[in-house]
């Protein structure tokens, strides 16, 4: 399935055909067989990222067996807007399935159609797509906060400055008022959030807690069937911000766009669709940035008339991993764990590798916080 772009989508909520399931059961199942050291955070990765690329096979009829090398660039195409290392960890795992079933022995059901073989073979996302398998500030052309203006001064996690975040929000785009508010609350509900482009699109008015500044919104990463305590959470927001948020839920939503219903629905739409898509989203975040003067190329750090910026400082990820940062080392009253749960992580360490390290306060941390 495309999306109105024309990019291959899998929906979020679409469960595993029968089929596919036996499928992916049968892959586990010569997996455990062929790799017996396989942990079970591997395990439980391969289950899940097996099933996105099965999902993705069912519903662009796709026989998985029989799968081209183009079926699979199709589905690079479509996930190329996420962080670097997850991109890599779903293509790690189609090849991990493709590469399972090739050297399966046992069940006769795990033997490739395609005359072609391993549809993964002719791929490399590093000179395909520019995608290293380390993180996003561990690239070949290692970029760090010390050579980027309004960015946390640090070597190893990009962040924007809270200063800088500031600026943003006086510079939002739009020639109308409307346009202006709805691309504010954006902004802001990115940032204060911290919530994945993917969950802004489907956070909706029904689900905010107005009393007590929350809204609960469906994870875009957790499987219910294996965290069911955090495929739902709720996220924060600024009693400030309230007004601001009401504002545009209840006066001026239904206004601004002939698509939706008075007080109901998804918060953020366009002027004739009730939901506003991810990627439009991160383009309102982007030209936010280049309006406040803060946007700047990170790939290629210097890119030619010809050249197409594959990644750009400022973007609606680089705000969630900036608000991760920001409430892990300058809100004392927020601890790893409640950031962890905030930012919908299944993992402490996926939290812990979002955040900046911030030695510059470890020692007078330790010096008023240690008993004497």
């Amino acid at each position: 399935m495309r999306d109105d772009k024309g990019r291959y989508v899998t929906p979020e909520d679409k469960e595993l055909s029968e089929e596919m399931e036996e499928l992916r059961g049968q892959y586990l199942a010569s997996l455990t067989s062929q790799k017996t050291g396989t942990s079970d955070r591997t395990w439980d990765t391969r289950r899940r990222e097996v099933g996105y690329w099965l999902q993705f096979c069912d519903v662009n009829g796709i026989d998985p067996l029989a799968a081209e090398e183009s079926d699979v660039r199709g589905y690079i195409q479509g996930i190329t807007d996420l962080a670097d290392t997850t991109v890599h960890s779903y293509f790690t795992s189609v090849q991990s399935f493709y590469s399972i079933i090739t050297n399966d022995a046992a069940d006769d059901a795990l033997e490739l159609v395609n005359e072609g073989g391993h549809p993964c073979d002719g791929i490399s996302l590093k000179d395909d797509y520019g995608i290293s398998r380390t993180a996003e500030y561990k690239r070949q052309n290692v970029l760090s906060a010390h050579n980027i203006d309004n960015a946390r001064d640090n070597d190893d996690v990009i962040a924007l400055r809270p200063d800088a975040v500031e600026e943003l929000f006086d510079a939002v785009p739009g020639k109308r008022r409307e346009t202006q508010l709805r691309n504010e609350v954006i902004v802001r509900l990115s940032w204060y959030t911290g919530a994945r482009s993917v969950e802004l699109a489907s956070m909706r008015i029904e689900n905010i807690d107005w009393d007590m500044c929350t809204i609960n919104i469906k994870s875009a990463k957790i499987d219910a069937r294996e965290n069911p305590g955090l495929a739902r959470r709720n996220v924060v927001f600024p009693e400030e911000f309230r007004l601001t948020l009401r504002r545009w839920c209840e006066r001026v939503r239904h206004a601004f766009s002939g698509a939706v219903t008075p007080e109901e629905g998804r918060i953020l739409c366009t002027t004739h669709n009730d939901e506003m898509q991810p990627a439009d989203i991160n383009d309102v975040i982007k030209q936010t940035a280049r309006n406040a003067g803060l946007q700047r190329p990170l790939r290629p750090a210097d890119p030619g008339p010809e050249d197409t910026v594959e990644e750009w400082f400022v973007t609606s990820h680089r705000l969630r991993r900036s608000a991760i940062s920001y409430w892990v080392n300058d809100i004392d009253t927020i601890d790893i764990n409640q950031a962890r749960l905030l930012a919908g992580h299944a993992q402490l360490s996926q939290t812990i590798d979002y955040v900046e390290d911030d030695s510059d306060s470890l020692v007078e941390d330790y010096q008023q916080g240690i008993l004497p």
